[in-house]
């Protein structure tokens, strides 16, 4: 099975530099479906804060691509919405 991730800023809960995004991650061994990760933005680096229940298999998943979707969703979020 392809790896599968699925991530979405929470947009009512989000204001750069803090971010609150949904994620969900299936890999065919781990599913993990609309987790809510806080991302805070600011430099010189961004930092994800995790759930429990992604906290305890962070070692058995692909956290490096799982991170670099979240990181896109949150750029592209910035990128088309005025609010933010």
């Amino acid at each position: 099975m392809d790896l599968q991730i699925s991530v979405k800023v929470l947009k009512e809960k989000s204001f750069d530099p803090n971010f609150l995004v949904k994620v969900s991650y299936d890999d065919g061994n781990i599913r993990l479906k609309d987790e809510l990760v806080s991302v805070s933005r600011r430099p010189p680096k961004v930092k994800c804060t995790y759930p429990e229940s992604i906290e305890q298999v962070k070692d058995s998943i692909d956290i490096k691509k799982l991170e670099l979707e979240i990181l896109r969703a949150i750029v592209e979020s910035l990128l088309t919405g005025k609010r933010l």
